[in-house]
């Protein structure tokens, strides 16, 4: 982080030319200071590290420098995000592969608790369906009720 701060800065002068040349009153306001010291450092030529490197990221050059860093970071940022959709829609394949293999329900089963995509049959609307399925009773073919552990026929995981 530190070696973002920059080592070679514009000179007081410059630097407050970049900004609007404000009177030394405006400046010792912004930075708490008193207007002799701005003139101290003015007369000098240069101020206090600090000082400079707050009036720096302040004027053009120090809002570029934050531009070009927000877009890296912002570049970076979606690289990472499209590299990790592209590594979970190589996992995803990996599973439903895996899936696809066998259901034996043995004890090293790929995906405990996932069952394999099944083709669906279109359902009737609930009006329509007998009692026995509307009420998921034993033997119908309604999906389980919330809590149950049975998964619905056709579920896939994603």
């Amino acid at each position: 982080m530190l070696n973002r701060l920059p080592r070679h800065m514009p000179p007081l002068d410059v630097m407050l030319a970049d900004i609007g040349n404000p009177t030394t009153r405006e400046v010792a306001k912004a930075l708490d200071v008193t207007e002799r010291t701005v003139r101290r450092w003015l007369s000098h030529g240069t101020a206090p590290r600090p000082v400079m490197l707050a009036l720096f990221w302040v004027t053009s050059w120090g809002l570029s420098a934050t531009d070009c860093e927000t877009f890296n970071t912002a570049m970076l940022n979606r690289g990472l995000a499209t590299a990790l959709k592209e590594e979970i829609g190589r996992l995803q394949a990996r599973l439903d592969r895996l899936g696809r293999i066998a259901d034996f329900g043995s004890a090293n089963d790929p995906a405990p608790g996932v069952a394999v995509a099944r083709p669906t049959l279109p359902v009737a609307p609930q009006e329509n369906r007998p009692p026995s399925v509307r009420t998921g009773e034993p033997g119908s073919t309604a999906e389980p009720e919330p809590g149950s552990t049975q998964q619905p026929r056709g579920f896939q995981r994603g």
